[in-house]
């Protein structure tokens, strides 16, 4: 009987973690509102990409980074990009 309970009681710890993460996965992916964002989008008559706050597309040219290397803003994306890299790391447009 006690190796049943410690075997119960192994598996528990092991599945759930994982059990508890997935959990919370779908219920922050359920919080997102989607629909919201497409409907302001639609009646603002912008994209929802523009409507979604990105921190990094207001960094101006020159600014340095979090580990203080220049950054260059890609002009088609608005990524920031190390200011010595000829491609956008996110879009690969040319960024000089």
């Amino acid at each position: 009987m006690e190796l049943v309970f410690r075997l119960a009681v192994a598996a528990f710890v092991i599945v759930a973690p994982s059990a508890l993460f997935l959990g919370l996965w779908r219920g922050l992916h359920a919080l997102r509102d989607d629909r919201l964002i497409e409907r302001m989008a639609a009646e603002t008559g912008t994209r929802p990409a523009d409507l979604v706050p990105n921190p990094a597309r207001l960094l101006p040219d020159g600014e340095r980074g979090p580990n203080g290397t220049d950054l260059a803003i890609c002009a088609a994306c608005g990524a920031p990009n190390p200011a010595d890299v000829t491609f956008c790391h996110d879009c690969l447009s040319r960024v000089r």
